[in-house]
């Protein structure tokens, strides 16, 4: 009787060989995985920090972060890692007591390894590392809580440095965050985080609520980004988290900030012309005041500080955050000097708008003049309102009533001069700009506007004429643009911006071992279901009769 094996290019065989083949690689990696791979238990450090590196052994003692799981109570194992294969190690000394057993840091001495295992750190580099190469560089040593090198170790990093080694400890690092003060709502709003040491290199993640808004690298100890102000005026809480470059070498930090966001509040008198920067008014004398920042649909009260009997209406806010042309006038009982109106939305007084003013029981010698502009000749000679001027005349304009910083177009009306921008300084005034009458300009009645650039924004106008022009002048148009009822300058509430931080705790940064075991359950998983469907598909043909072996005799149905 001939016996026969199935020929190679059935099925049956390059499946079952497959599977073979697989589950004997899966062997090979479990077996090696579980030889290396050891369960990291935290950090140690060594006793001296520094030392030979021909010393044997190289330190006295050893001082863990934890301690080892049972059972315990052996000899503990201080070793170097080769620095390309962290499977290979060299031990180095071993520890005069027994390990102990729980969980607590300990402290153990060390001593030379017996026999031919003893060796320096000099000497265990140079298996791996060929003579005439110098061994400059970071290592990584682990204390192992028993021998072998699939036991549970502590890891510690090591800088080699010609004959000497050093113990690269961690350093705690701390964080101190602080929010720029004066920024309204919608601003530029800078934070800025200081880390200590200032060698701790690194990034930055800057946090609102939780919530991340940027990051920033540490350049000499400083990380800053700039971004919007909330929409709504208060108190707003501001994180800044460090993450270290080097783990090994510097922890992690955190500290906070509060930003306190003013309200832009504006407001304009009954000529619709806007009032600069704490005004004076007088009592009886009205006002329309516009405040941003708050949130949508919310109640807002009204109180006048310093009290007054007089009780005032509540400010509703509408869908974009603002109170709108709320109406208010001076009452008879004000006191004279300082005075707020403050728009209270919590109730706490940690979100209020105040709009500043000075009270007084005279009436404006000149309600005529203009609160918002002032105009000199060259020499610093006021000028009259709509004065005529001359063709090739300097004049200095100084405008009130802008938002801090802002940037302002000035336009000549029915002209194509082109004009230098003007920009508002940190109380809303355009101080002082130049402005040189056209040289080829047209006999008569001219407005120079200079509008802040963005949409609502202040606008204040300037009249004048040349020549010889009959009659009156025009009126300057109200400084108002159209829709310009939210425009302005930030001048009070919760405008002043507390800075501090609260200094960050410290962290460890650790490496893992490698570990096969992923690796491992895939391929062991593999050979499983080829086996599974290679006995199925002989079963299945021996029955069929399609497959036989020595022996065996074909059955035909």
């Amino acid at each position: 009787m001939n016996h026969r094996l199935a020929q190679l290019r059935s099925p049956v065989s390059l499946l079952t060989c497959c599977a073979l083949l697989c589950a004997a690689l899966a062997g090979v990696l479990a077996f090696s995985g579980k030889a290396n791979a050891a369960t990291e238990l935290g950090k140690f450090t060594l006793t001296p920090a520094s030392g030979k590196i021909a010393d044997d052994p190289m330190a006295t003692s050893v001082t863990t972060t934890a301690g080892c799981p049972d059972p315990a109570n052996t000899t503990g194992v201080l070793k170097v890692y080769k620095p390309t294969d962290a499977n290979v190690q060299t031990n180095l000394a071993q520890s005069v007591e027994k390990v102990p057993v729980g969980t607590a840091p300990f402290t153990l001495g060390l001593k030379s390894m017996n026999g031919a295992a003893k060796k320096s750190l000099e000497q265990a580099l140079r298996a791996w590392i060929p003579a005439g190469t110098p061994l400059d560089g970071t290592y990584t040593v682990g204390l192992g809580c028993t021998g072998g090198t699939a036991s549970p170790v502590f890891l510690a990093k090591i800088s080699v440095t010609g004959d000497t080694w050093t113990l690269l400890q961690q350093q705690a690092t701390s964080l101190t965050l602080s929010a720029a003060s004066g920024v309204a709502v919608g601003g530029d709003l800078k934070l800025t985080a200081t880390v200590s040491p200032a060698a701790a290199a690194g990034s930055v993640e800057f946090k609102s609520g939780g919530t991340s808004v940027g990051t920033a690298e540490v350049t000499g100890g400083k990380a800053e980004l700039t971004v919007k102000a909330p929409a709504i005026g208060g108190p707003h809480q501001y994180t800044g988290v460090f993450t270290p470059s080097d783990p090994d070498g510097f922890s992690t930090a955190e500290g906070s900030a509060t930003a306190n966001i003013g309200y832009l509040v504006t407001a304009k008198d009954a000529d619709g012309k806007t009032l600069g920067a704490k005004p004076t008014l007088a009592i009886g004398q009205s006002v329309k005041i516009t405040v941003q920042g708050f949130t949508p649909g919310a109640t807002v009260k009204v109180a006048q500080s310093p009290t007054s009997s007089t009780t005032f209406p509540d400010a509703t806010v509408n869908a974009e955050g603002k109170v709108v042309d709320y109406a208010y006038t001076v009452p008879d009982q004000s006191i004279s000097g300082d005075t707020s109106l403050n728009f209270d939305e919590s109730g706490s007084n940690s979100r209020v708008a105040q709009f500043l003013f000075v009270s007084t029981d005279e009436a404006d010698p000149d309600p005529t003049d203009p609160a918002d502009l002032e105009v000199t000749d060259e020499d610093g000679n006021p000028l009259d309102e709509n004065p005529n001027l001359e063709p090739g005349q300097t004049v200095n304009i100084t405008a009130h009533g802008y938002t801090k910083d802002a940037a302002v177009k000035v336009t000549l009306a029915d002209s194509e001069d082109t004009f230098k921008d003007a920009k508002a300084n940190a109380e809303g005034t355009v101080d002082k700009y130049e402005f040189t009458v056209p040289k080829k300009i047209g006999d008569g009645d001219h407005l120079l506007s200079l509008a802040e650039d963005k949409e609502d924004g202040n606008s204040v106008d300037f009249a004048f004429s040349t020549g010889d022009v009959p009659g009156e002048s025009p009126e300057p148009s109200p400084s108002d643009s159209a829709g310009n009822s939210d425009g302005g300058t930030d001048t009070g509430g919760a405008a002043g911006g507390d800075t501090g931080g609260d200094t960050g705790g410290s962290g460890t940064g650790s490496g893992s071992m490698a570990s096969t075991g992923a690796q491992v359950g895939a391929i062991g998983l593999t050979a499983l279901a080829l086996l599974c469907a290679g006995s199925a598909l002989v079963l299945h043909m021996r029955r069929k009769g399609l497959l036989t072996f020595g022996g065996d005799t074909p059955q035909h149905h």
